[in-house]
Order: structure tokens, then sequence, then C-alpha cells
């Protein structure tokens, strides 16, 4: 098993999750399954595909409760089968079949409502659109449902209709219900560099470029808050978690967001918060970077730092990620980044703290105990010396900006 290539595609799967709801289970080369998510109830979704052609790199099958799900077969040999979904209204019937054709135990009636709960009502072309994103998002390629479907022939197990297909080609001529590629892809390419200067004159020079304005909602709030949603989990999915930003920090970082984004009350609320989220990802990527001057260990000291400023820090600690001496260590550290290790620590901290009184409704208390300072008092002051306002006047500015 390809240890790295596995990890990337549960991290993305698991993404695609979170932002979509839909339950996927992963195969190997010998279709036997690595992970399916959720866990409970198992589900036989190989089975479905078992008599059709396996060279389709994205296939589409309904069973014979009318739930839909899609096959992807990415780089490596791997499979993701993603579904159900249905196009119809959950109710007893549908979970009654849902359980039937997995063979699901009375048990676990609860766990398989959870997930056709969690499914979107989704027509088959959404459902491809979905499956196509996942798809791009692992291997990069796009697969056009125009040139992938024949939009006038019956299929298998579903017909794409007449005025599905004149939708699609009515928005590829008007080229209005997304930003092209090329701008999607440059977007989320310059976020990825960790480039916060060129990332911010790209969107400034490009001010009428809007990511995904198709139709998701029937009111203006709604669908900016939809798109904003929707943008700030291709960030993860396209930009952080590649970028090797982690994962964990990527999925609490987007649960963050989503909810500054649901108490926003206007339009412009999130428009600007969706350029602040960028931003943030971006510089948070670039310090992923290796700096000039900077070696290999003493890089390695200051992610460990960053990755640890809840841990009660010491000089020992770090020193012995690298396998050195403190002396050597604080000494080495010093030469190349022009300041102590303990100065880094708390540096770190409280860069952690600001994103904490950004983000977070955690009390200052809660914040320095967090953080390990010696105490609220001390970390008040260190936070007014560094930053030239206390913690609290602080968060009232961000409330203020926002």
């Amino acid at each position: 098993m390809e240890t790295e290539r596995y990890i990337r595609i549960t991290n993305l799967c698991m993404l695609f999750f979170r932002a979509e709801g839909i339950a996927f289970s992963l195969y190997d080369e010998q279709d036997a399954c690595q992970l399916q998510y959720p866990a409970e109830p198992q589900r036989s979704t190989a089975a479905l595909f078992a008599a059709r052609d396996p060279a389709r790199t994205l296939d589409i099958c309904t069973s014979p409760s009318h739930a839909s799900y899609a096959s992807i077969r990415v780089k490596g040999g791997w499979r993701i089968v993603i579904g159900p979904v249905y196009n119809a209204r959950l109710n007893e019937s549908l979970v009654d079949a849902f359980m039937a054709e997995n063979q699901i135990p009375a048990a676990q009636r609860r766990a398989a409502g959870t997930i056709l709960e969690a499914a979107p009502n989704l027509s088959l072309l959404e459902f491809f659109d979905k499956a196509a994103y996942l798809y791009y998002c692992m291997d990069g390629e796009i697969l056009d449902p125009a040139v992938y479907f024949d939009l006038t022939t019956d299929r298998d197990s579903f017909t794409v209709g007449r005025d599905a297909a004149e939708s699609l080609l009515e928005r590829k001529e008007n080229e209005k219900f997304h930003n092209t590629y090329q701008w999607e892809l440059m977007y989320y390419d310059l976020i990825q560099q960790g480039d916060p200067e060129r990332l911010m004159a790209f969107l400034m020079q490009d001010g009428s470029a809007r990511l995904s304005r198709g139709t998701m909602a029937e009111t203006p709030l709604r669908q900016a808050k939809n798109i904003f949603i929707g943008g700030i989990t291709k960030i993860g999915m396209l930009a952080a978690v590649p970028a090797g930003l982690d994962p964990e920090l990527t999925y609490q970082l987007i649960d963050s967001y989503v909810l500054d984004c649901e108490r926003a009350a206007t339009v412009p609320e999130i428009d600007r918060l969706q350029v602040s989220a960028a931003l943030d990802f971006c510089r948070r990527i670039g310090e992923l970077r290796l700096p000039a001057g900077i070696s290999r260990e003493v890089y390695t000291c200051m992610s460990y730092v960053r990755n640890h400023v809840n841990t009660p820090l010491s000089l020992d600690d770090v020193a012995a990620v690298i396998g050195r001496s403190v002396s050597y260590t604080g000494n080495l550290f010093k030469k190349e980044t022009g300041k102590t290790l303990g100065n880094y620590i708390t540096e770190c901290r409280l860069e952690e703290a600001k994103s904490l009184l950004h983000y977070t409704d955690m009390t200052l208390a809660e914040i320095s105990s967090y953080l390990c300072f010696s105490s609220q008092s001390y970390f008040q002051n260190v936070f007014k010396k560094e930053y030239g306002v206390t913690p609290m006047q602080y968060r009232r500015q961000h409330h203020t900006e926002s």
C-alpha cells in the first residue's frame, strides 16, 4: 500500500464528506475495502458495480432502492465509491429498502438513517458534478459531462433528460455558471504557493471574478453562504492538504470559518470573510516552506514548535526532535533566525492566541491555560508588549472589522 497516496486520498475523501454529506468507501487494487465512512453500518457498495465496465474512470449506477452511487477510479489502482444519494425526499420506505439491499440488521436502523439524512437530494447531473469534482481533486483531470455522457442516449440505469442537457449547454455557452477552470486553478494554485502578497494582487487585479456563482439558494444571503462553504472546502482539498498543512488543523479552520460565515448578516461580510480565509490559508501554507538561509534542522525545530504550542514545551523537547544538544540547537537556531528558541516559542504561542481570539469564544483564562502561559496576567502582558493592544482590545477590533 502506498502510504502517502492512501493518506492523501482518505484526507480528500473526508473533506468531501464534510462538505457534501455523501458517504464513501475506498477500495484498493484488489477491490478490498480499506476504509468506509461512516463506518457503521457496513454497506455492500462494491457489488453494485461488479457487472459494469471496470475500465470506466467514473461510473454511476442506481440500486434497487433507487439510490445513486458513483464509482471513481483514481491513479494507483484505487477506487472510491460515493453514495447513496437520492433524487427524492427521505422516508421510511427508502430506509427500509436501503437496509434490505445492504443487509443491514434492524439494530442499526438509526445509523442507516443518519447516513441517508446527511446525503443531499441530487439530480443525476448534479451528482455527476460532485463525483467529477472529487476526481479532479484526486488526479487533477477534468471530466466534461457533455463529452462523458451521450446526452441523447439512455444508459443502463439512467437517462439524462432534455432539460438537463439544454441547461448544461446553455451554461457552457454563456460561461456564467462557474468561473472558468483557468481562474479557479490559478486561485487555488496561488493559495498553495503560500505567497499572500501574490494572492492579494491576483484578487485585486480580477475583482470581478467570483467562486462558483451558480444558483444554489433562493436568497442572495443564503446563496453567498453556500458559495463560501463550498469555496472554503475547496481550499482545504485543492490547496491546504496537498501543500502539507495538517489535515486536522485544516478541518478545524474550515469549521471555524463556516461558523463565522453562518453568523454573517450581509453578503459583503461574507465576501470579506472569503478573502480573509484565503489569505489565512495562504499564509499558513507559506509558513510550511523552507525559508532561505534556514537549515533543515532549524526548520524541523520551527515546525515542531508551531505544532506543539499547546504543550509545555522545553528547550530539551525541541533539541530532542533533531537529536542534538540544547546548546547546539539553541546556538544554531539563534544564528539562522536571529532570535532565541525561547522567544520563538513565545512568538508562536502569541500567534496562536491571536487566532483563538479571532475565531473562538474562549476566555482569556482558557487561552492562557491552553497555550501554557504561566498565568493569565503574564499572557496579557506579553501580548500587549508584542502587539501594542491587550488581548480583549484585539478581539474587539477584529469583531468591529468583520
